[in-house]
């Protein structure tokens, strides 16, 4: 039973960092295209 638990512990906290990953990216990704479409107003 205790090795269950930490199983799902364990797949939790995976999963939580995982998606924290994914958010991360996800910022760096929008402050990119911003910053594109920036420069893009720029040139014209």
């Amino acid at each position: 039973m205790v090795y269950m638990v930490a199983a799902y512990l364990v797949i939790w906290a995976v999963s939580f960092v995982l998606i924290f990953s994914i958010i991360r990216r996800q910022a760096g990704l929008q402050r990119e295209i911003k910053a594109l479409k920036e420069a893009l107003q720029e040139k014209k």
